[in-house]
């Protein structure tokens, strides 16, 4: 539709400019008003073009929490619940940019209930009917699943900083962002990689800049994973493309930072590879 739309409007614009010499040379008003008309109509498809559905930028939706075991008959409750649908996506802007700015990567909990306690402070509620430790409890159960169904969402994986140190950084976050917790090890361990668990799958995350730094000894990092102490070693770079070279081992993987909401299940399918 949108080229259709451009093609009316070129020719109604090269009709009106001959119009317009025409009715110039000959001094002719016939032409004068052929040209304000086919001027006209061009606007009219430029509009047009401007507001076809094609060319409005799709606003990625959000996706509601669950409300599965909360009390709705509970008016403060309700209130709350109702008051939080209409600023879910605020809340979900306030989780993400404290991630990224927070020198703590294991104080996600910590953030979380940051947010939700300015959250309650904000409702203008009696707390008659329910204690405000318990609305807390509810609203974080409820975050919690409102961040799970959107990670995705979160994760914006064009806007990431140039800078080596601020780029490994971010890369760590968006692991948190999309889902993954960051967990403590042995400091040998910690020295050699960062730790990431999801549903009962550990990474060892390294993260480089570039792909060429990335020389890395398998048999150093293998002995981890045949010990048990990881699962797969996840190798993560901005500029990796070649994905039939993606892993360098049977649980060595090499990916792009734009891969990384298809990591898990990307892990989870290899680890059924015998």
């Amino acid at each position: 539709m949108t080229s259709f739309y451009q093609f009316l409007i070129w020719f109604f614009t090269i009709v009106s400019l001959i119009a317009l010499m025409y009715g110039v040379l000959s001094a002719d008003i016939t032409f004068i008003g052929l040209f304000i008309c086919t001027l006209i109509i061009s606007v009219i498809f430029y509009r047009l073009n401007e507001t076809s559905p094609t060319n409005v930028t799709q606003e990625p939706q959000v996706k509601d929490f669950a409300l599965d075991g909360i009390d709705n008959d509970n008016i403060e409750i309700s209130e709350a619940i109702e008051t939080l649908k209409q600023e879910q996506t605020k809340i979900l802007s306030i989780f993400k940019k404290d991630i990224y700015s927070n020198q703590d990567l294991s104080s996600m909990l910590d953030i979380k209930r940051n947010i939700v306690s300015d959250f309650v402070s904000s409702l203008s509620l009696n707390f008659e009917m329910v204690s405000k430790q318990e609305l807390k409890d509810i609203i974080l159960k409820l975050m919690n699943d409102l961040i799970e169904k959107n990670s995705n969402h979160l994760f914006e994986p064009s806007f990431f900083p140039q800078e080596e140190s601020r780029y490994v950084s971010w890369v760590k976050r968006s692991l948190i962002l999309l889902g993954w917790t960051i967990k403590g090890g042995e400091d040998r361990v910690k020295k050699l990689f960062d730790i990431f668990e999801k549903i009962g799958m550990i990474a060892g995350v390294l993260v480089f800049s570039h792909t060429k730094k990335a020389n890395i000894d398998l048999k150093q990092y293998e002995q981890y994973i045949q010990t048990g102490e990881i699962d797969f070693l996840v190798v993560i770079t901005q500029d990796f493309k070649d994905s039939n070279k993606a892993q360098l081992s049977n649980r060595i993987v090499i990916i792009n930072h734009h891969d990384l909401p298809k990591l898990h299940s990307m892990l989870k399918s290899l680890s059924t590879i015998k």
